[in-house]
């Protein structure tokens, strides 16, 4: 486009505005953005005095890891091995003891279909079909 006709266009932004009002509003409200900005820092500061004082870093305890968990692995299964092949007394006022876990599973086992049964049960008869009406 040549030169002389950009003569005779319009301009973009009409020369009849204020530069002034534009420099006063943006003036105006930066001076309202640091105005909120000073009072948010002075009502924190007085609200929380500490607010702006560096933080004091505290250290946390070391961890407490095993030192040797293979040999804390081996005393747990040996404990726990000892436990289930031993015998020992559950509930000694009840007359309930524990078994070795071999001999608790041949007595399941021996017991055939009725082995999930309670354990005075096998003995009682069954109710009658009729509910032991007459």
């Amino acid at each position: 486009m040549p030169v002389e006709e950009m003569g005779h266009r319009a301009l973009p932004q009409p020369p009849d505005v204020d530069n002034r009002v534009v420099l006063a509003v943006v003036g105006g409200f930066l001076l309202f953005v640091t105005a909120a900005i000073a009072g948010v820092l002075l009502f924190l500061n007085a609200q929380v005095p500490g607010a702006f004082l560096p933080r004091v870093e505290r250290r946390f305890p070391a961890p407490e890891l095993q030192t040797s968990p293979q040999a804390d692995l081996a005393r747990f299964e040996a404990a726990q091995q000892a436990r289930l092949s031993g015998y020992a007394w559950v509930d000694r006022d009840h007359n309930q003891a524990s078994i070795p876990i071999d001999q608790a599973m041949q007595l399941v086992a021996g017991r055939g279909p009725q082995a999930y049964d309670a354990i005075g049960d096998h003995d009682a008869q069954p109710p009658p079909a009729d509910g032991g009406k007459p």
